[in-house]
């Protein structure tokens, strides 16, 4: 962990404070490395849609669990079940604008990889799907560290 975050810092500037785990190759003790070295939100569950904290036994540290979404990801959808851009966008702004009718904040993450959902076949569909969802009130854009934040804010 310390040796990627430290070249992640060298190269961006800053230190990162967030992490998925490269291939959902996480452990059970992943949390607690990641917490020791400085991660404050885990992307690695993909279990609600709820934001939720895991403490760490050994340090008492709190981590911000932010729901990694397999509906969405563009490796689920187009990947696997070859659905074809018009699809995929869909899906994505079926997945949102439902969550966003349901009581409660939700937190959808869209595992998007370049090579996937960014080809220029793609983001035309995406673009507009995503023009929509802004048009939403109750649909919101956020990083993970925003997330984070608005988490901890106290109320």
């Amino acid at each position: 962990f310390k040796h990627c975050l430290d070249g992640l810092q060298g190269s961006l500037g800053a230190r990162p404070a967030t992490w998925l785990t490269p291939g959902f190759s996480v452990t059970e003790r992943t949390p607690e490395i990641a917490a020791k070295s400085g991660i404050k939100t885990f992307l690695d569950f993909v279990d609600d849609d709820v934001p939720y904290d895991i403490v760490h036994t050994e340090s008492g540290a709190r981590t911000l669990c932010l729901p990694y979404c397999m509906e969405t990801n563009d490796f689920s959808l187009v990947l696997t079940k070859n659905f074809d851009a018009r699809q995929y966008a869909q899906a994505i702004e079926d997945h949102v604008r439902q969550l966003a009718k349901e009581p409660g904040e939700k937190v959808v993450c869209l595992g998007m990889h370049t090579f996937v959902a960014g080809t220029p076949a793609r983001v035309l569909a995406l673009s507009e799907a995503f023009g929509r969802l802004k048009a939403c009130p109750e649909v919101r854009f956020a990083t993970a560290a925003q997330v984070h934040d608005a988490v901890r804010k106290p109320r």
